[in-house]
């Protein structure tokens, strides 16, 4: 296997196992993202804040979705769907939390071993089924 096929199959992994990680197994960030790791949303908490700006590191998005979890117990993504271009992903997705329906897109960059170094994030109101 050369290095590209290896990239390849971990930037595949990366997409396939991203709202596994996001449904319920924050640990998977350590596995999935790069050391250098960064995510910019584009929606805010409740209150305003913004949390996931001081994501510095894989372990520092690890801890982030742990508190997200517990924010969000009920929050369950759904993938639409993906695509992946080398060094560059895709995924389209719907989020549900009781009477909340949401959808959004995530665009991601990979590290030449496939794992994710950056995400760009935007939800809205609205599921992407349609």
């Amino acid at each position: 296997m050369t290095d590209n096929d290896t990239h390849d199959v971990q930037a595949r992994t990366a997409l396939d196992q991203w709202l596994v990680m996001w449904n319920s197994d924050g640990e998977l960030a350590r596995q999935l993202c790069a050391d250098d790791f960064r995510i910019r949303f584009a929606v805010t908490e409740p209150d305003g804040s913004t949390p996931a700006d001081d994501i510095r590191s894989a372990d520092d998005f690890a801890e982030y979705l742990d508190w997200w979890h517990g924010q969000h117990p009920d929050a369950v993504f759904t993938s639409i769907g993906d695509a992946l271009d080398g060094d560059h992903g895709r995924l389209i997705w719907d989020m549900e939390a009781g009477d909340v329906h949401v959808g959004g897109v995530d665009v991601f960059d990979f590290d030449d071993a496939g794992r994710v170094r950056r995400v760009w994030s935007a939800g809205g109101q609205r599921s992407m089924r349609s």
